[in-house]
């Protein structure tokens, strides 16, 4: 049940961008395009395939899953540092896990080390990211919006480096259950966060004080007399 109800929080953030009109707010429309890979993704656990078919696909997943965060970061941020990190960092870390993995195999085993500093950089990168939008003077509905999504990323990437940490360097502490069952909760904590960060920035702002008076004013004067 746990799993399912975090499966489905994954396609709320394209349902909220389709239902609020946001496709044009390319943070926002690409953080939701990761969630709903996210979601297509977590949909085949729930598939009768081999447990070997299963393992290379989480390998394959976890090969692409923090370089395309990245990447999301390097065309949503609007820090110049950011964007130039994010462009470096994150085809360098694809090319070494995949050298990694052609060298070592496709498996979850060669990816032990490899993973570690990708959890590592996108928690800083999130972090990152994070500070900036705080360092604002004033922080309109999309900054808002952004960084609730930024809280509910740093929430679950420092959740996987808790599972991380366990599946790697503590064996047989937790179970693989276990482990999905906090990888799911902690999905369920993270997501509605970063949903609450869709419906700010859906909720539209009210017009500038200015431009609502001079509305107002333009509505008391007869056009007889404006003309």
């Amino acid at each position: 049940m746990i799993s399912v109800l975090a499966v489905g929080l994954y396609f709320v953030p394209m349902l909220i961008v389709i239902g609020k009109k946001l496709w044009s707010a390319v943070p926002f429309r690409l953080f939701a395009l990761y969630w709903l890979v996210c979601a297509v993704a977590n949909l085949v656990e729930f598939l009768p395939v081999s447990t070997a078919a299963l393992e290379l696909f989480t390998v394959i997943y976890n090969l692409f899953d923090i370089p395309l965060v990245l990447a999301v970061f390097y065309f949503s941020s609007g820090d110049a540092a950011v964007k130039k990190f994010t462009k470096i960092v994150a085809p360098a870390l694809l090319a070494v896990s995949l050298v990694n993995c052609m060298i070592n195999g496709f498996t979850a085993d060669a990816l032990k080390y490899v993973l570690g500093i990708e959890l590592l950089i996108v928690c800083g990168v999130i972090v990152w990211e994070i500070i900036l939008k705080l360092q604002q003077i004033r922080l309109t509905g999309h900054a808002k919006g952004l960084l609730l999504i930024c809280a509910a990323l740093l929430f679950e990437y420092g959740t996987f480096i808790v599972i991380y940490i366990f599946d790697y360097f503590l064996p047989g502490t937790s179970s693989t259950a276990d482990n999905f069952l906090v990888y799911y909760l902690s999905s369920l904590i993270a997501l509605p966060v970063a949903i609450c960060g869709f419906l700010i920035k859906g909720i539209k702002a009210p017009p500038p004080v200015s431009d609502f008076m001079e509305n107002q004013y333009n509505k008391s004067i007869p056009d007889y007399v404006r003309g």
